[in-house]
């Protein structure tokens, strides 16, 4: 399961909202959640909905804790997240682990450590992050 279900399910949601809602103009702002259908609440919901009865419990877990968590962050919180998942999904396989080695590693750092450790990796050439990576794997991805 993606870490980042909530943030990838309302580009998700407003994809089918406007191809289902054809009725709203396309300069209109989008309905409130209280003016649309059923049938387009449905839409809206049927996919998490399925994803939420196919996976198993611990799964179900980390979704409903994600969702809360999601709920819990301002809105420049999730702006920021928004933008990292962005700059994930354009980046390598290769910088994708080069990344989740350094997220694992920085997870038990104090912010000075951190950016002790920023400073140190922009300064690094691309075989010296390949070693350090091999010295500092990723933390294990959880899939249930």
């Amino acid at each position: 399961m993606n870490a980042y279900l909530p943030s990838r399910l309302l580009p998700v949601l407003l994809v089918m909202l406007s191809a289902g809602g054809a009725a709203f103009a396309q300069d209109a702002a989008p309905p409130a959640w209280e003016q649309l259908s059923p049938d387009q609440r449905d839409a809206l919901v049927a996919p998490l909905r399925d994803r939420w009865n196919s996976a198993p419990p611990a799964q179900r877990q980390r979704m409903l804790q994600h969702g809360q968590r999601w709920q819990s962050m301002t809105p420049e919180q999730r702006d920021q997240a928004r933008k990292g998942m962005r700059r994930f999904d354009g980046m390598s396989p290769e910088q994708r682990e080069q990344a989740r080695a350094l997220f694992g590693k920085m997870r038990g750092m104090s912010p000075e450590q951190r950016n002790e450790l920023r400073a140190r990796w922009g300064t690094m050439t691309n075989d010296q992050r390949r070693q350090w990576v091999r010295d500092n794997p990723p933390p294990p991805r959880n899939r249930d």
